[in-house]
């Protein structure tokens, strides 16, 4: 992803979604530049062939207006205190934000201590427990077609099979059009890497 892009999307909005194909590390950096943009991800969906889309909200701590604030006008000079680790030397940084000089950026903590995606929502939950009631109604129906059929002929074992899949698909279905909350923690203090 364009951290540019990004940046320009984190403008003070009380919230933004972002749409993006980056997984892993690449995603973890953008939560980083959210960050320091004073945001913090409250959402984030993965849509199945089409990458994910991650809901971000302003962080209400004031470290985090005071960094977003700097980020967007730095004081660069070396006497001057910074709320960001940054660098003039273009080797160590990954990307120059706007209106900073080309030769300068903020310098990306180590992977390990990048920002986490939130945990997974009450929806995914919801989910789950959907399709694990799919897969129970599934079986339930075999052993019950089994138990009355006494030896389930080829005919029973297809009938049985079928009704299972039916069962299993319909709450498949079902759990699809059950709409997520987002994550509710507004209130939360986010840091990187917690």
């Amino acid at each position: 992803m364009d951290f540019t892009w990004l940046a320009g999307r984190l403008d003070g909005r009380p919230r933004v979604v972002v749409s993006t194909t980056s997984t892993g590390i690449g995603l973890r950096r953008e939560l980083w530049v959210a960050y320091l943009y004073g945001y913090r991800p409250v959402e984030h969906r993965v849509v199945a062939g089409a990458g994910s889309w991650t809901v971000l909200v302003l962080d209400p701590d004031p470290a985090a207006r005071h960094r977003a604030a700097w980020m967007r006008h730095p004081d660069l000079r070396p006497e001057a205190p910074a709320p960001v680790d940054w660098t003039d030397d273009r080797s160590a940084h990954c990307w120059t934000p706007p209106g900073w000089p080309p030769e300068a950026g903020p310098v990306p903590p180590a992977d390990d201590l990048l920002p986490l995606l939130p945990p997974v929502g009450l929806g995914t939950r919801r989910r789950i427990l959907w399709l694990t009631c799919g897969v129970v109604a599934a079986w339930t129906t075999n052993v019950v077609r089994w138990a009355w059929s006494g030896s389930p002929g080829v005919t029973g074992l297809v009938l049985s099979g079928f009704l299972g899949v039916l069962a299993l698909l319909g709450c498949a279905v079902a759990a699809r059009r059950v709409r997520c909350r987002p994550w509710k923690a507004e209130a939360d203090t986010w840091r990187p890497g917690t």
